[in-house]
């Protein structure tokens, strides 16, 4: 006879499987476009570390930061898709050396989109947080759809940054 567990147990719910489906989406172009991604254990604002490789295969220096946040729909105004940034991610985000981009993931339609955040405030200053906020509304543009494109476009603005000196140490 079959024992029912009538204890309550830790449940995988439908977020849980949407933020799965975003990482495996996003691995996905990274790996057709020749590269490697790290996942985090502990997230405190990345989720994916993108390293790059040469047409040898040799690694590049440095890496590209990416934080996905995944949505059943991704809500819309216009042309853009809008996400209420954290104000400590921003905080961490714009003070990174190394590229960041935000990636959202719309799960209905197994789509994504990308923002590299540190040009995005940098171009538009209107766009950085009032004092005390608690978060920050960006736009990321439909056109900006994730793909093997996209991957090889953060590679190159990683690339710049080796190109002009690389990032300061300290």
């Amino acid at each position: 006879m079959k024992r029912r567990l009538w204890s309550i147990r830790k449940r995988r719910t439908r977020e849980h499987v949407i933020a799965d489906q975003s990482v495996n989406h996003t691995e996905r172009f990274i790996i057709e476009e020749g590269h490697t991604a790290q996942r985090s254990e502990k997230d405190y604002g990345y989720d994916l570390e993108l390293f790059t490789y040469d047409q040898e295969g040799y690694i590049e220096p440095g890496c590209v930061y990416l934080q996905l946040k995944a949505s059943e729909r991704l809500s819309r105004v216009g042309a853009n898709y809008v996400f209420d940034l954290d104000i400590r991610d921003y905080h961490l985000w714009t003070l990174e050396l190394m590229p960041v981009f935000l990636v959202l993931f719309d799960a209905g339609r197994r789509r994504a989109y990308y923002l590299h955040v540190q040009q995005y405030f940098e171009e538009a200053p209107a766009r950085r947080p009032r004092k005390g906020a608690k978060t920050v509304r960006v736009r990321v543009p439909r056109r900006q759809r994730l793909n093997r494109r996209a991957i090889a476009r953060m590679r190159n603005v990683k690339q710049a940054i080796f190109e002009q000196g690389g990032p300061e140490r300290g």
